[in-house]
């Protein structure tokens, strides 16, 4: 399931937040040094945020597969990395890490609209990416968010906007998430730039 809105910082944090809620007994985040540096900060400042414990872990590309064990919770990648058009095999890494435990995030801004990608395909748990590289969208355009549909009506969203709220237009005091994917939008949609994507 899919939805379009907001940041691709925004989406990755999202994703980041509902991926490691979902593995709560795990503290690692798995990374590549070929990842995108924005994907690392957002980690970071969670991590930060949450105060518990958690490890960025970050290792050579070719290293990806070797160091997903028991103690990854999560797996943040980008797909084709930017600086040298790398492919990581999607497919591959998603089975070693869920038959590890692990949860597998997607980052497609390089993929997307230039190659196909098969999330479905693949199983995989969530992606993230955005629509101004080679989706044409241009500067400004709005980033997406995919959340299997397995884990739609599960996956917390951890900024609880007011698009997000189950009736966002009752203005209710408390939140509430919207149904499946709705619960991963968090503000004003921008309108334009989506008409124009």
């Amino acid at each position: 399931m899919w939805f379009l809105g907001d940041t691709l910082s925004i989406k990755v944090y999202q994703a980041l937040a509902a991926a490691l809620e979902m593995r709560p007994e795990r503290r690692v985040i798995l990374s590549d040094s070929g990842n995108f540096p924005s994907d690392l900060y957002m980690a970071e400042g969670l991590i930060k945020a949450l105060g518990r414990g958690d490890e960025l872990r970050v290792v050579a590309p070719d290293e990806v597969t070797d160091a997903i064990t028991d103690e990854v919770a999560v797996t943040l990648l980008t797909e084709v990395d930017y600086r040298n058009g790398r492919l990581h095999d999607m497919g591959e890494i998603t089975r070693r890490a869920q038959d590890a435990g692990a949860v597998t995030i997607w980052d497609l801004a390089h993929s997307a609209g230039a190659l196909p990608v098969d999330l479905a395909g693949c199983g995989a748990d969530f992606a993230v990416g955005c629509t101004y590289k080679y989706l044409n969208g241009g500067p400004g355009a709005p980033a997406f968010i995919y959340v299997a549909p397995r884990h739609a009506t599960r996956a917390s969203p951890a900024l609880s906007g007011w698009l997000g709220h189950a009736a966002p237009f009752a203005f209710e005091a408390g939140y509430r998430p919207g149904k499946g994917i709705e619960r991963m939008r968090v503000g004003t949609p921008p309108v334009l730039a989506m008409a124009a994507l």
